[in-house]
């Protein structure tokens, strides 16, 4: 059963920019595992705006934003061995979701050349 759905959309420039301007920003929004992640990669804020919209779409999806001590640290994407991203929770989060006795968290992530999106759909 469906308990909750989130999406989110962030202009790639947007975050291209915070992480240029802001030392901090990566940092505070994403794990030490999604920055290795996205700096390895080509085209790296595309990957970070990809992440941030995703962790953006799990706190809609669970309907709190950042109440209860959530964080940005508290969502992670991961990819799976097929390169699947899914999300990883801890903290804050993880307790969240497991005293609401919430199964899993689907999550969707896209992208054009400008924007990036994300959908989280929680069971």
């Amino acid at each position: 059963m469906i308990k909750g759905v989130g999406v989110d959309m962030v202009e790639i420039e947007r975050v291209r920019r915070l992480i240029e301007s802001d030392s901090g920003f990566a940092a505070r929004v994403f794990t030490p595992r999604e920055i290795a992640y996205c700096e390895g990669k080509f085209s790296r804020a595309q990957h970070y705006a990809a992440r941030f919209t995703a962790k953006e779409a799990f706190f809609k999806a669970l309907g709190t934003g950042f109440r209860g001590g959530m964080s940005w640290q508290d969502v992670e994407v991961e990819n799976d061995k097929l390169g699947k991203p899914q999300l990883r929770l801890a903290a804050a989060a993880l307790r969240r979701f497991r005293r609401r006795r919430l199964k899993r968290a689907l999550l969707s992530l896209s992208h054009t050349r400008g924007m990036a999106v994300a959908l989280v759909v929680i069971e």
